[in-house]
């Protein structure tokens, strides 16, 4: 029974690791696409301030 407590505490504890990980892998995914969507608004803006000018 110890045996069983200890293996499935190993595994959560593993479980835990991998779901932060994967977490922080989203997290840094959606913050780059996040900045390439500001960038290309940026650039955007700019270029038709250039074409009026």
């Amino acid at each position: 029974m110890e045996l069983f407590l200890f293996i499935f505490n190993i595994l959560v504890i593993l479980l835990s690791i991998a779901g932060g990980v994967l977490l922080i892998g989203l997290l840094y995914r959606g913050y780059i696409l996040l900045g390439l969507l500001i960038a290309e608004k940026k650039r955007r803006i700019t270029a038709q301030s250039q074409n009026q000018a």
